[in-house]
C-alpha cells in the first residue's frame, strides 16, 4: 500500500529529481585549536590529477582541470539549481562567500564571465588546499575526520549509483500500479470546492462575516473586499485536495472540518497580515488522472520505491558480513 506522502506526489504531479553535489573545501578553520604544525612537518602530499583527454583549462602544480570536466561540473550545478544558471553565491562555497562582492548575490554560470569567476574560485581553492597540505593541516585529527566524512559521502553516492543503475520498472508494472493503487487511493480522497475572502484587517473580516451570517452572498463579498487574486472569481479556489505546499496548516485544519455549505470563523495567516473566511461549497471523491497523464510520475515513483527497497536489502546484506557495534544506550 502506498503512503499518503506518495499519494500527494502522484496527485499533484510534482516530482523533482535533484543532482547531489559535494563541495570539498576548507571551512570552519577558526574552530580548530589543535597542535601547530610548522612547514615541512606534515605529510606535504598533494593530489595528482590524471591528465585530461582534451584541453587543459587550469593547472595548479599536480592538480589539473580539463575543459570537459569543468563544463560537466557547471552543468551539474545548474541542474541542481532546477535548471536556473543564476547560482546563489552562498551555495558556491567558502571562497565565494568571502571574496565575491556582498552586493553580488548570484553568478550566472551560463555566461563566460560567470564561468571565469567560478574557475577562479576553483583555482584559488586548490591553491589554499595544497598550501594546507604542505603545512600538514590535513594530518590534524579533527581535520582528518572532516575529510573522511566528505570522502564517505562521495563514496556512498558512487556506490549507490552503481548498485541502483539497473533498477527499472516496466510499462506493465506502471499500469498495474495505476489500477491497483493510484486509482483506488485517489478515489478515496476527498476534494473540497472552496471559496475564500482575505482582507488585511481583523475588524474588516469580522464585519464581512456578520454580513455573510446575515444572508449576504459570499462570492459577491469576495469580489468586493478580498485582496487575493481569487477575488476576480468570487473567491473561488476550485476543488482542492490537501496539499501542505499550498496555503498553510491552519487553512487545511479548518477546511477539512467544514461540511458542505458551511462557513468558517475568521482566522489569521500565521506569517502575514491576512485574515481569512472560507466556505466549503461541495465535497466529492477524488478523480484520478488518466494513465497517460501520470505515467511518467508513476514510473518515477515506482523506481524510487524499488530503489529504496534495494538499498535497504543491500545495506542489510553488507551489514551482516561486517563487524558493526552500535552503543545507542550512551545517547542522552
Amino acid at each position: 500500500m502506498i503512503s499518503k506522502k506518495e499519494v500527494y506526489c502522484m496527485k499533484n504531479l510534482v516530482l523533482v529529481s535533484s543532482v547531489l553535489l559535494f563541495f570539498i573545501g576548507i571551512s570552519g578553520c577558526d574552530q580548530f585549536s589543535g597542535q601547530q604544525v610548522s612547514p615541512g612537518e606534515g605529510s606535504g602530499t598533494t593530489y595528482t590529477s590524471p591528465e585530461p583527454e582534451g584541453p587543459v583549462l587550469a593547472r595548479v602544480n599536480n592538480w589539473v582541470l580539463g575543459v570537459e570536466e569543468f563544463e560537466e561540473e557547471i552543468n551539474n550545478i545548474i541542474k541542481a539549481n532546477n535548471g536556473n544558471p543564476e547560482i546563489p553565491v552562498e551555495s558556491l562555497g567558502l571562497l565565494a562567500r568571502m571574496f565575491v562582492s556582498p552586493f553580488v548575490t548570484t553568478i550566472d554560470l551560463s555566461t563566460p564571465e560567470g564561468k571565469k569567476v567560478y574557475l577562479d574560485l576553483l583555482v584559488n581553492s586548490e591553491l589554499l588546499a595544497q598550501e594546507a597540505e604542505k603545512r600538514g593541516l590535513d594530518e590534524q585529527p579533527r581535520i582528518k575526520e572532516r575529510i573522511r566524512r566528505r570522502v564517505v559521502e562521495i563514496l556512498n553516492l558512487a556506490l549507490l549509483n552503481e548498485v541502483l543503475k539497473d533498477y527499472k520498472v516496466t510499462p506493465s508494472e506502471v499500469e498495474e500500479f495505476y489500477n491497483t493503487e493510484y486509482k483506488k487511493v485517489v478515489e478515496n480522497m476527498e476534494q473540497r470546492k472552496i471559496r475564500e475572502i482575505v482582507v488585511d484587517l481583523e475588524y474588516k473580516a469580522k464585519d464581512i462575516l456578520v454580513e455573510i451570517l446575515g444572508g449576504a452572498d459570499f462570492s459577491t463579498l469576495a469580489s468586493t473586499y478580498s485582496i487575493t487574486p481569487s477575488a476576480e472569481g468570487g473567491g473561488d479556489l476550485g476543488y482542492l485536495t490537501y496539499n501542505p505546499n499550498e496555503k498553510f496548516q491552519k487553512f487545511w485544519e479548518i477546511a477539512l472540518t467544514l461540511g458542505e455549505g458551511e462557513v468558517s470563523n475568521v482566522f489569521k495567516h500565521p506569517e502575514k497580515q491576512e485574515y481569512y473566511i472560507i466556505r466549503v461549497e461541495d465535497v466529492r471523491k477524488g478523480e484520478p488522472e488518466s494513465l497517460n497523464k501520470v505515467y511518467n510520475q508513476l514510473e518515477y515513483l515506482l523506481t524510487q520505491k524499488k530503489s529504496i527497497e534495494g538499498i535497504d536489502k543491500f545495506l542489510k546484506d553488507i551489514k551482516a558480513k561486517s563487524d558493526v557495534t552500535v552503543n545507542a544506550n550512551y545517547i542522552n
